[in-house]
């Protein structure tokens, strides 16, 4: 059963209480669009895939994209802190929610809730003409994120009992319109000065092969400053500079969170083989992501169906979802899992 912690549940009781007494005008859905997600049919379970077992590959005739991490490819693993041996194992765990919105406070993919923070219409999202530098004009845009933590496996009970899978509760650990940093580049750069040196031309410069190499594969894990054919991966911020498809900075946005978070020290990375080694769900700490290990799969407001790691060109993503009237964007997110499955040791007799 899925738990819903105290925010999100202050959140609906709150909407449904205004609703009830005719507080919030019913045409706030052409406000802040969005609907609850059919965890049954908008999911691409696909991308759970390639799984591996002991370093043998049980893909089920999927094709979908995975790197090597160098962590599943033996036979036996072990758990030194509580003296236990098990299984490789690697798949593709569906985790969070992310959605894209251009309203401060709404919350497309809890149905399209629309809360009224404290926030200044500076801090609703929207697309802007901008001078470029040479003739001719380009687009910026700004837009808030949510994240949720969702652990569709296990809320299911699809698989129950492993201590590979993340078992905690549904929720919403980030929204940016409650981030001081969110819409603040300069301050953002407080949390992340390493990315000084990257900016400009760097930054540009890195996008055009980090962009080929994700076409067919994943991005490059060494030029963690970009998200390739996304946009520049830093400043970990709400502001693109060059925005050209509304789902473009809605893939950029989604993989700026992950980076914030890494870099904050509150999202940890379950791939590898030091996470192997820890034999756990939550994994380990990484300050700068290894953006491979993320995978995005829209199901807001139309699911895709398709598995795109960070960086990718999304000509065929946008097919069909590229239109005016869709200005808020959810996605479900599929992060690497290395993890020893425990067969014997002090862990399995719990």
């Amino acid at each position: 059963m899925i738990k819903f912690r105290s925010f999100i549940t202050y959140i609906v009781i709150l909407y449904g209480y205004l609703l009830s007494n005719s507080a919030l005008p019913q045409s706030t859905g052409s406000v802040c669009q969005g609907q609850f997600p059919n965890l049954l049919t908008d999911l691409c379970y696909d991308c759970m895939f390639p799984i591996t077992i002991a370093g043998i590959p049980i893909n089920l005739s999927q094709s979908s994209d995975d790197y090597d991490s160098g962590a599943a490819s033996g036979a036996v693993c072990s758990c030194s802190n509580t003296l236990s041996i098990g299984i490789p194992t690697s798949f593709w765990e569906p985790m969070y929610m992310v959605d894209v919105t251009n309203v401060a406070g709404c919350m497309p993919l809890l149905g399209g809730i629309q809360i009224s923070p404290p926030t200044n219409s500076s801090e609703n999202g929207a697309f802007v003409g901008t001078n470029a530098m040479l003739s001719g004009s380009s687009k910026a845009a700004f837009m808030q994120v949510n994240e949720y933590i969702n652990p569709v496996m296990t809320a299911l009970g699809i698989i129950s009992n492993d201590p590979c899978l993340d078992t905690r509760g549904f929720d919403t650990p980030y929204v940016s319109w409650a981030d001081p940093t969110w819409n603040d580049d300069t301050l953002a750069m407080i949390l992340t000065p390493y990315a000084y040196p990257f900016a400009g031309i760097a930054s540009i410069a890195a996008e055009a092969p980090d962009s080929i190499a994700a076409t067919t594969g994943f991005g490059l894990a060494p030029l963690f400053w970009t998200a390739g054919a996304w946009g520049s991966m830093y400043p970990v911020t709400g502001n693109v500079s060059t925005a050209n498809t509304a789902e473009q900075v809605a893939h950029l946005l989604m993989a700026r969170i992950f980076a914030k978070l890494h870099a904050a020290g509150v999202q940890q990375t379950t791939a590898g083989k030091t996470a192997l080694a820890s034999c756990g769900a939550i994994g380990v700490p990484e300050f700068i992501m290894d953006k491979r290990q993320y995978k995005t799969n829209r199901i807001f407001p139309i699911p895709d169906n398709m598995c795109t790691p960070i960086s990718r060109p999304l000509v065929f993503q946008e097919s069909g979802a590229a239109s005016p009237q869709y200005k808020d964007y959810g996605y479900f997110v599929f992060r690497k899992k290395d993890c020893c499955s425990l067969i014997a040791g002090v862990s399995s007799l719990q």
